[in-house]
């Protein structure tokens, strides 16, 4: 009987995301219904449906990118074409633009609501710190972008581009802005409690504050290449941030939950409905389509657990092979296919399923695992698929807080300490959250030069290290912050597909072309070209050492 493959159409793999947003509870402030929506009304919808893109459509993308995800070449063709041809253009991933506006948007709105009490002050402190850390995201992805004329609606539909760096200055001043109005010594007596609307941390103001602290640091490190005026700022801006006297780091992982639940599709974890099932537990596309590559496979076993039994170069020549540790995680990130009792995978641009288990034959591929849908301990043992739905989806990892300060005490060993520590407990962090067993893990890894941190390693090799568990830590959850991370290291090691066309992933993406149809006087004009050069003065500034300062 021969064996039927669909085409799979782009649409349905990347950019699935609706403008739509779920529990009806978001609302474009540019368009809303009689009177105004007040801010406790629309920062729920902001915080489901911002996090919502994140999850999905990012984060696609970024698994894709940095080669955790492939196709399942045994029931489609024409998955995930153009991302590993890397043929990028004004029409590719057009959803995390244009859904990050909009949702940013909504932050917007809480922040410019007319209060003259100060009764919405707490509300305007955290849009603050989601619009920072949102809006990071454009620019890390995307360079320039519309900002101090962003966000007006129909008073300006043409909005002006920014300077990349004066739009990253601008977003440590929102930071700053919202820790003092949080910070109890400044607390406005007027001021609503916002508990009762706060799907993330529930009106906790501390926790709010190491959240900002997080993403500073984040933005910081992003800048760890950069030199002369600002590397000074930079660094000053660590100094304060080290400061003992500055609340910490988060340290629980960071979701949001409005309620998702399975009583319909609007209603379900935008996670699972968009890589799981629908209300009704019938498989997704994305459910059937998306696999383990074969790179993260080799990473995730040891190396004569897999067909080839060889021990190659992670990318030809580098002289960095694969660990050749069997990582417990790997059978919460990924699953045995349809029908299937063993996990098997297909190398980025290879029309076959290649590499499985040693003794076993080519089949179905392996599908994402359990451990994503049901992470975190929640609901540990799920009577049915449909038990998944109600599940958070998550925002930043509390492992993705461990390895930005061991990066942080890597580089800064003056103002941050304890690389070894962070770098263990966002290990340990990770199979907790993933509700895997740990076991010789880190002691075993700990004899792996650019997988486990050794003080004997060279700083090359501890970066590396941090970055490959950054990387693991985040599959499937947080896969475009692994690739922008990559793209400011080179960090870890990653192939590329077999069909590239080109010999470097992207540096940035290029504009959706709804901004050059709307907006075409002021959108800089991107080409295919300038997104795969080495450098280029349209990437983000973080990558090009210290360019003029611009607004």
């Amino acid at each position: 009987m021969k064996k039927i493959k669909f085409i799979l159409l782009a649409s349905l793999v990347l950019g699935f995301l609706s403008c739509d947003n779920y529990l009806d509870v978001n609302t474009d402030p540019s368009n809303l219904p009689g009177e105004k929506l007040s801010p406790s009304k629309i920062l729920p919808g902001a915080l489901s449906g911002a996090a919502a893109v994140q999850v999905t459509t990012m984060n696609e993308l970024g698994n894709v990118f940095t080669n955790a995800w492939a196709g399942n070449v045994s029931a489609y063709t024409g998955v995930y074409t153009r991302e590993f041809q890397l043929t990028i253009d004004n029409a590719f991933g057009n959803g995390i633009w244009n859904n990050l506006y909009l949702n940013i948007n909504n932050f917007q709105a809480i922040i410019d609501y007319k209060d003259n009490t100060g009764k919405y002050d707490n509300y305007k402190a955290v849009a603050k710190i989601c619009k920072a850390h949102y809006m990071q995201y454009i620019v890390d992805l995307y360079g320039d972008a519309p900002y101090t004329e962003a966000f007006k609606g129909v008073d300006n539909r043409t909005p002006k581009y920014n300077d990349d760096q004066f739009i990253y200055r601008d977003l440590f001043k929102l930071l700053d802005e919202a820790r003092f109005a949080l910070d109890p010594a400044n607390t406005n007596p007027n001021a609503d409690d916002i508990a009762p609307y706060d799907i993330m941390f529930h009106g906790n103001y501390l926790t709010w504050t190491e959240f900002a602290n997080t993403v500073e640091l984040r933005m910081l490190l992003r800048m760890s290449n950069c030199n002369g005026t600002l590397a000074a700022y930079r660094d000053t801006r660590l100094a304060a941030l080290s400061s003992s006297s500055t609340p910490g780091f988060i340290s629980s992982d960071v979701f949001v939950n409005p309620g998702y639940s399975a009583a319909n599709d609007a209603q379900t974890n935008p996670f699972y409905a968009t890589f799981g099932w629908d209300s009704a537990g019938n498989p997704t596309g994305n459910r059937t389509a998306i696999c383990p590559s074969g790179h993260v496979y080799k990473s995730l076993n040891t190396n004569a657990t897999w067909n080839s039994g060889a021990a190659p170069d992670i990318i030809s020549g580098s002289g960095i092979k694969y660990a050749n540790v069997a990582d417990g995680r790997r059978s919460r990130l990924f699953a045995s296919g349809a029908n299937q009792s063993v996990i098997r995978a297909v190398t980025q641009g290879s029309p076959n399923v290649d590499v499985y288990p040693v003794g076993n034959t080519p089949s179905a591929p392996g599908r994402i695992g359990s451990g994503l849908f049901n992470s975190n301990l929640q609901n540990p043992a799920p009577a049915t698929v449909k038990d998944y739905a109600p599940n958070n989806i998550y925002v930043m990892l509390s492992s993705e807080s461990e390895f930005l300060q061991a990066e942080a005490a890597l580089r800064y060993p003056s103002l941050f300490v304890g690389v070894s520590s962070h770098f263990n407990t966002g290990i340990s962090n990770s199979f907790t959250h993933l509700n895997s067993t740990i076991g010789t893990y880190l002691l075993t890894i700990a004899t792996k030069p650019n997988f486990g941190y050794n003080v004997a390693n060279t700083f090359a090799q501890n970066l590396h290290a941090i970055m490959y568990q950054k990387w693991v830590a985040l599959i499937g959850t947080h896969g475009i912050e692994s690739f922008i991370e990559y793209n400011r290291t080179g960090y870890p090691l990653t192939p590329l597909a077999t069909n590239a066309t080109q010999l470097i992933k992207p540096r940035r993406l290029i504009y959706p072309i709804s901004e050059y149809v709307a907006n075409s006087a002021n959108v800089p004009n991107i080409t295919p070209d300038q997104i795969f050069a080495a450098t280029d003065p349209s990437h983000p500034f973080w990558m090009l050492g210290d360019p003029a300062l611009g607004n």
